[in-house]
């Protein structure tokens, strides 16, 4: 009788960890706090209260146009990058010419390496040319103590930059 009492709470634990794990809310898109984040930094970089965006889907990454009316302003994609152990989340903001404007960590999820986040690191990706990733790894330093964050989202911004600027001289 307990054998068969500790199978049925087995489970029934099973189906409900199932059951939560379907409503998993991964995307930004379900995080109010990014999309705060990132539209105070389109109001903030295009000068414009009005601004709306919407998902470019020739894309397999998460692009979207920022758009006033029907005219293009710029771009921004938001990206998940490794870390140790963990993954974090960052978004890049693209002038209409596909030229990075702001980098910034949404949320870093390590006990080490958060200095990522610093703005005045982030600030070394902007207008940086990526036409060559050798020339771009040496203008961005590296921190101690971050270094597979720093790699990944160096690659990743290089990455998904170059993507954006074919996508536009098409």
């Amino acid at each position: 009788m307990h054998s068969k009492n500790s199978i049925s709470k087995a489970a029934l634990f099973l189906a409900v960890a199932l059951l939560f794990s379907s409503f998993k809310f991964s995307d930004w898109e379900f995080d109010k706090k990014y999309i705060a984040k990132i539209q105070k930094s389109i109001s903030e970089l295009f000068n414009s209260a009005s601004c709306n965006f919407e998902e470019l889907k020739e894309f397999e990454e998460a692009f979207y146009a920022i758009k006033e009316t029907s005219v293009i302003l710029g771009y921004f994609v938001v990206a998940k990058a490794p870390s140790k152990f963990h993954e974090f989340d960052y978004y890049i903001m693209f002038n209409k010419k596909g030229m990075i404007l702001k980098v910034e960590v949404l949320q870093y999820r390590e006990n080490y390496g958060a200095e990522i986040c610093n703005k005045r690191w982030l600030k070394k990706f902007l207008n940086i040319s990526t036409s060559n990733f050798a020339q771009y790894n040496q203008r961005i330093d590296g921190i101690s103590g971050a270094t597979i964050s720093v790699n990944s989202i160096k690659k990743d911004v290089f990455k998904l930059t170059n993507t954006l600027k074919e996508s536009i001289a098409k």
